[in-house]
């Protein structure tokens, strides 16, 4: 385990992307789906906060040069993989549905627009969620920006810029559950920033006023609580889960109870001893996870289709799933080596 590292958050990011593959892999209950993502939403913030307030704390001006390293430094992070499986998934729809989507529609992916206002449910559906954290990292140095001109000081014109942020997407999901998106708010961009601002505003309220453990351990429970609050509804009420999860209610309550776990589990070291190997798994699991979201469904669909009939018994079936998981990890792990990790020690040194 590298030293550099939190196990507790590389903990969370395999939890993580585990729960979105067994909602994908097994098809059998869409909560694990919803809570892997969400977990990712906080997950992201509360990383991305620390570094946002730590930068604009040390600075004494949060000037055009800080908002376009902010930019760069995520965009070597992020964008490549992406648009690698933008390539990717337009080979994997010619040969898995003999279509493509139009010129324009692809157009949309390139800007991360194919869901701004409306969901794309025809092609590379699992960016939806990269499309949220993108138009997050290209708004809030920008409204922070401005905000730090407004408000000379700085916790103020943070949490102004948190503010902004919530109270935008409340509206855009108000105006949305008046329109035909009503069912698709969940993985809707404009109505979501604020799943990965949540994750922020834990970040900030924990770097400026250092708690004690017991603090963070209600927190934890707190957190976990309003993270599993849909199913505990689901089972007193009965409630679809297709309906329940784009209740816009539950959409500010998973994504920031996903965050108030985190302030304690980033500080979970794993001791040094006999079962090394587990948190060795933990952390190539983490690394490769950006990866393993994105390659999962094109790998898996193309094994089921290679082995056809094949699949029609149980243990074809079981088969197709554990060779889809074995193809995933591999490729994952070659993405993160040779093409994920060399593109992002590209990426500039902070701005001080």
């Amino acid at each position: 385990m590298s030293n550099s590292r939190s196990f507790g958050l590389d903990f969370t990011r395999a939890l993580a992307i585990s729960l979105v593959i067994v909602a994908h892999f097994a098809k059998t209950n869409e909560y694990f789906g919803f809570c892997g993502v969400e977990i990712f939403f906080g997950l992201s913030g509360f990383l991305i906060g620390q570094i946002l307030w730590r930068n604009f704390y040390g600075t004494n001006d949060w000037t055009k040069a800080h908002v376009l390293n902010f930019w760069s430094r995520r965009w070597w992070r992020t964008l490549p993989n992406y648009y690698l499986f933008i390539i990717v998934s337009i080979a994997f729809h010619h040969f898995y549905y003999s279509k493509l989507p139009s010129l324009t529609s692809l157009l949309k992916f390139l800007w991360f627009g194919q869901n701004l206002l409306e969901r794309n449910r025809e092609f590379y559906g699992v960016s939806w969620s990269l499309c949220i954290e993108e138009w997050l990292y290209l708004s809030f140095p920008i409204i922070l920006f401005i905000s730090s001109k407004i408000v000379k000081n700085k916790g103020v014109s943070f949490v102004l810029t948190l503010f902004t942020i919530f109270i935008g997407c409340a509206l855009i999901r108000e105006y949305l559950l008046h329109t035909d998106q009503a069912d698709s708010i969940r993985t809707i961009t404009l109505a979501r920033i604020d799943a990965i601002a949540y994750g922020i505003g834990v970040a900030y309220f924990f770097m400026v006023r250092p708690s004690s453990t017991g603090v963070k351990a209600l927190a934890f429970g707190v957190g976990f609580l309003l993270l599993i609050t849909p199913i505990i509804i689901t089972i007193y009420t009965h409630t679809k889960a297709d309906t329940l999860l784009q209740n816009k209610y539950l959409l500010v309550l998973a994504p920031l109870g996903a965050s108030l776990t985190l302030p304690l589990i980033s500080k979970w070291n794993w001791q040094a001893g006999r079962f090394d190997f587990i948190a060795q798994a933990v952390e190539k699991i983490s690394l490769w996870s950006y990866s393993i979201y994105l390659s999962h469904i094109p790998i898996l669909f193309t094994v089921y289709s290679v082995m056809g009939s094949a699949r029609n018994n149980l243990v074809g079936n079981i088969f197709s799933k554990i060779l889809g998981l074995a193809i995933t990890l591999i490729v994952s792990a070659l993405l993160f080596n040779y093409f994920e990790l060399p593109l992002t020690r590209k990426r500039p040194h902070e701005l001080k």
